[in-house]
């Protein structure tokens, strides 16, 4: 099994085939429907809130290809985790619903299950789906953990379980802060002017101190090249305990060669930060079995959903990216050799807001 589980790393490594299409439809949940607002009582107030801000399309976006929009990223908006109550109701997230039999439990804790559906992927995207629906996995998995805080509650990670209990605390209202993965009707770019510095700390303090209860893990390698941030030099950063610069010029220019998508998608040498996580996926497999590399995954999306928040709350877009040269990009930041790339991001002030419908639920 752990032969198995390394022979996927390394065929989701250099030289993978991806044709993606048309992602197929699939049916919603069927049966007797709860509305999260029906939910009851203090713990089931926050549940449905939990629920609803984290995995329900909060806006929609006319001019983007991919337009629905949640507090976490997906390839192709294809929303590739399903989360599921106490094993018995299915969240419906366009309709706002649990979808099952009986009346959901509002005493809490309550488990939610994070069930991966690949199969919304299109099949040209091949054995690489599973790497997609990984990393939205961690993502998901990071915003309950980021977002129960916000509302009294503490959410804390075990594989593919959340367990969500109250904390006993009476949260501080506080404003959630409004992810992007960056504005781009005629392709996504930066702004040309210099980035606060504070942005780029509240990247680095995230990266070094994630939440309690997050699925992220210290086997994480991450490497920060810097553009045109304000006081702060260009070049190549180690996280690691703070800020150190390993290597000065002009780094994120020289992503240009190893990146997948031309400048009229995502003008890559514009961006201010981009942050390269890499792993060790033999040691991962090692420590925790075959489940070890996905495991690894998940940690990299949690990771980077917990980075993109830091961004948006000091005002700038986060943009997920696997659409690269992988053996390049490693030797370029210096990677182990035994490590392989888990996920690059993108990150600076977008030079719009663009149009959007807010679809926030009327209550919050």
């Amino acid at each position: 099994m752990s032969a198995e589980a390394l022979l996927a790393a390394y065929t989701h490594g250099p030289g993978r085939v991806v044709e993606p299409g048309a992602s197929p439809r699939t049916a919603a949940p069927e049966g007797p429907r709860v509305p999260l607002t029906a939910l009851r009582g203090r713990f089931g107030a926050a549940l449905g809130r939990l629920l609803s801000d984290v995995a329900t399309p909060l806006r929609w976006e006319p001019w983007n290809q991919y337009n629905d929009h949640r507090a976490y990223p997906s390839a192709r908006a294809a929303a590739t985790v399903d989360l599921v109550v106490d094993g018995r109701w299915t969240l419906d997230p366009v309709r706002r619903a649990l979808v099952g039999d009986g009346t959901p439990a509002v005493d809490g804790p309550v488990r939610v299950e994070l069930v991966r559906r690949r199969d919304r992927l299109s099949p040209g995207y091949r054995d690489f789906g599973d790497v997609l629906t990984e990393l939205e996995v961690g993502h998901v998995a990071a915003a309950l953990v980021e977002h129960a805080a916000r509302l009294g509650l503490v959410a804390r990670v075990s594989g593919l379980t959340v367990t969500v209990a109250f904390d006993g605390v009476t949260p501080e209202p506080a404003p959630v802060p409004r992810r992007s993965s960056g504005v781009g009707p005629r392709g996504i770019a930066a702004d040309p002017r210099p980035l606060p510095e504070s942005a780029l700390r509240a990247v680095v303090a995230v990266l070094n101190d994630p939440p309690a209860g997050s699925p992220v893990r210290d086997d994480l390698r991450h490497r920060l090249a810097v553009r045109n941030v304000e006081g702060v030099a260009d070049g190549w950063y180690a996280v690691d305990g703070g800020l150190r610069l390993v290597s000065p010029g002009p780094a994120v220019a020289g992503l240009r060669p190893v990146f997948g998508h031309p400048p009229g998608t995502i003008h890559v040498a514009s961006m201010n930060l981009a942050l390269v996580t890499t792993g060790d996926p033999a040691a991962a497999v090692a420590s925790g079995g075959p489940d070890g590399y996905r495991a690894l995954l998940r940690a990299a999306g949690a990771m980077a959903q917990h980075v993109g928040t830091a961004a948006a709350s000091a005002g700038a877009f986060c943009r997920p990216a696997r659409s690269t040269d992988d053996g390049p990009l490693e030797a370029m930041v210096g990677a182990p050799p035994s490590h392989v790339l888990l996920y690059l991001l993108l990150a600076g002030r977008s030079r719009g807001t663009g149009f959007t419908y807010d679809l926030t639920p009327l209550e919050t």
